[in-house]
């Protein structure tokens, strides 16, 4: 089995980072990967996580379109690509609107801005694009595998076309189904990666863990995108709780938490996490939390006792 995780959400120090990816290998894990929140750049920390590493899957989870140009972020995904010897995996977001509203970004139209996108960075990274007419400066590196995130059909089946895999989060079972489906008809017979994010908030202390997962997946809930999601996931009444007022502790059920996370002793997830592959995932990818006072590298203790 395939399983991915992330590095922590807001972050954390280049030796932390070294250490993670270095245990992550050691583990099992078949992939690290960096999500992108300012003033973390995902790409330098998928560099930071190859050059620590020799086997093990690198990649971002996912860095955002709008924050660089097309030929930026191909040469920097090819620095990595050439540093892992092959092994990066460049996942692309268009973000959330309160982020890039702070940088003063208009995301226009997503679904076309991340086609174009897509299209771009293929472009560089196979030597295709008409821009090496004028700068004929190319480099001799196999080409890295591009996922983008897919929350909705149109999405999914815009990486079916254009990508190598698709990036959903905190979609249920259901909904993945529709997403893979939307996928598939575009992807064809061509290799393709169906992963599937999941929240983790790990602890023998379940009740703790319980109170983390709540307040966790509520902060991230009223996000735009992950508003969409989870209202095509069947939790729409729970939105609007969030949105009246109510708080994550009142608000997020029992059955939110046990559809679309892991939290609570290791041990007593496992069946969740084959129901992901059971699911259609090819390979489920996990985003730690801390419970209580929990640092990176106790967290990454946590998620390695899935594994035993």
């Amino acid at each position: 089995m395939k399983i991915g995780i992330t590095t922590p959400i807001r972050g954390c120090s280049v030796k932390d980072l070294r250490h993670l990816a270095k245990t992550a290998e050691s583990a099992g894990f078949y992939g690290i990967f960096s999500p992108e929140v300012p003033i973390y750049s995902a790409i330098g920390n998928a560099q930071v996580m190859a050059e620590a590493t020799k086997s093990i899957k690198i990649g971002t989870w996912v860095t955002n379109i709008y924050m660089r140009e097309p030929i930026m972020c191909a040469s920097e995904a090819m620095t990595v690509q050439e540093i892992s010897e092959g092994r990066m995996i460049l996942g692309l977001g268009n973000s959330h609107k309160p982020v890039n509203d702070v940088f003063d970004i208009d995301m226009g139209d997503q679904y076309e801005s991340m086609k174009q996108y897509v299209i771009k960075i293929k472009s560089y990274a196979d030597g295709s694009s008409d821009h090496y007419e004028k700068i004929p400066i190319k480099r001799d590196l196999p080409v890295f595998d591009i996922h983008i995130t897919g929350l909705t059909k149109r999405t999914a089946a815009l990486a079916g076309e254009l990508a190598d895999g698709i990036m959903p989060y905190l979609a249920n079972l259901d909904h993945l189904k529709t997403l893979y489906s939307s996928a598939k008809s575009k992807a064809g017979d061509k290799k393709f990666e169906f992963t599937s994010g999941m929240p983790v908030f790990l602890s023998d202390d379940v009740d703790q863990a319980v109170t983390a997962a709540r307040i966790g997946v509520g902060r991230q809930a009223l996000r735009p995108s992950y508003k969409r999601v989870l209202t095509n996931s069947g939790f729409g009444d729970i939105i609007k709780k969030l949105e009246s007022g109510i708080s994550p502790e009142e608000a997020i059920s029992d059955k939110l938490l046990n559809e679309l996370c892991l939290f609570g002793k290791p041990s007593n997830c496992r069946k969740q996490l084959e129901a992901q592959f059971n699911n259609g995932s090819t390979m489920p990818i996990l985003t730690p939390f801390p419970v209580g006072n929990q640092s990176p590298l106790q967290m990454m203790d946590e998620l390695i006792k899935l594994l035993d």
